[in-house]
């Protein structure tokens, strides 16, 4: 089984600092963050990252939990689901930073899905995901340039 990416990408006209300083604030993430509107972690490595999601596009929120992977500011913040049997499935979340010139900003989200059931879940809730990904990353920028 290899692995399978979900990928969004967007300029924000913007330096990474206030980026990233958006992306730590989970306190108010439900003020712009569509796909998930509630979040709580200290955001330490190894810390808890509990989350409410919105996959389905409604008002329905489904619960995660995953764990801090990185925290390197202003550069990348990531998380990933630690279960006991990662050969079924396992997914790595991992928001980058990458500074432009002119003060700009490069946000690339990824999820990299391994594992056995991939194919399943990349079936029932990949476009759900990409979907997210993308919301997330226009609220963003928005959100960066106002």
């Amino acid at each position: 089984m290899g692995v399978r990416t979900i990928r969004s990408e967007i300029e924000i006209d913007a330096p990474p600092e206030p980026v990233f300083d958006i992306l730590t604030d989970l306190a108010r993430y439900p003020e712009w963050n569509p796909f998930t509107p509630q979040i709580d972690s200290t955001l330490e490595p190894g810390a808890a990252v509990r989350m409410r999601v919105r996959l389905r596009g409604d008002d329905k929120l489904m619960t995660q939990v995953e764990y801090v992977t990185a925290n390197e500011r202003p550069h990348k913040l990531c998380w990933g689901a630690d279960i006991p049997l990662r050969f079924l499935i396992r997914a790595d979340r991992c928001q980058r930073l990458e500074r432009l010139p002119g003060g700009r900003t490069r946000y690339i989200c990824t999820d990299d899905f391994s594992g056995w059931l991939t194919p399943v879940v990349m079936r029932f809730f990949g476009p759900a995901v990409q979907r997210g990904f993308d919301d997330c990353a226009t609220a963003l920028k928005k959100r960066a340039e106002s």
